[in-house]
């Protein structure tokens, strides 16, 4: 009776263990399901990998990047979780103007350009494009820092769409 009751017991033992991460995953599952602290459609960031989430389940979470690539994710290891989707959402350009241009006529005209690009992109930018002034000055050109504010799934093509006007 001892052997079959110490045997049972190992084999216990040896399921809690082999299952331990199966609960972790689910209970924190629970908590997230509960807590929405975000949800799918949300665009999340967690371990350096960016993307929106697809799927929420007891055991697993799938997140899909720009790129189309799925990660799927213990529900246990979604730590130090950033939703992208709650913050404000600025599309950064970097834009060099050689040193012989005028500053101080330029922050004259950047205002009517800013208008523009935003009327063409109503789509993309949100709210106000500004230039916050000079970023660096570089070996042949004086770099201005231009935001847009955007939502955060054209964070990306809004930066694209500067570039390219201030460009044009």
């Amino acid at each position: 009776v001892s052997t079959i009751f110490a045997s049972v017991v190992i084999v216990a033992l040896i399921l809690g263990f082999g299952a331990e991460s199966l609960v972790a995953d689910m209970v924190t599952g629970i908590f997230i399901l509960f807590e929405n602290q975000y949800n799918v459609g949300d665009i999340i960031e967690v371990g350096g990998f960016r993307g929106t989430v697809k799927e929420i389940g007891i055991r697993t979470i799938s997140i899909v990047d720009g790129g189309g690539n799925v990660k799927i994710i213990n529900n246990a290891d979604m730590k130090n979780v950033i939703n992208r989707s709650d913050l404000r959402s600025v599309a950064v350009c970097d834009i060099g103007v050689s040193y012989e241009t005028n500053l101080d006529e330029l922050d004259k005209i950047l205002p009517v350009i800013f208008e523009e690009i935003k009327k063409k992109h109503e789509d993309i930018f949100t709210d106000s494009i500004e230039c916050l002034g000079v970023e660096t000055l570089g070996d042949s050109a004086v770099t201005l820092r231009i935001i847009a504010d955007v939502t955060e799934q054209n964070i990306f093509k809004g930066k694209r769409i500067l570039n390219k006007e201030l460009k044009t």
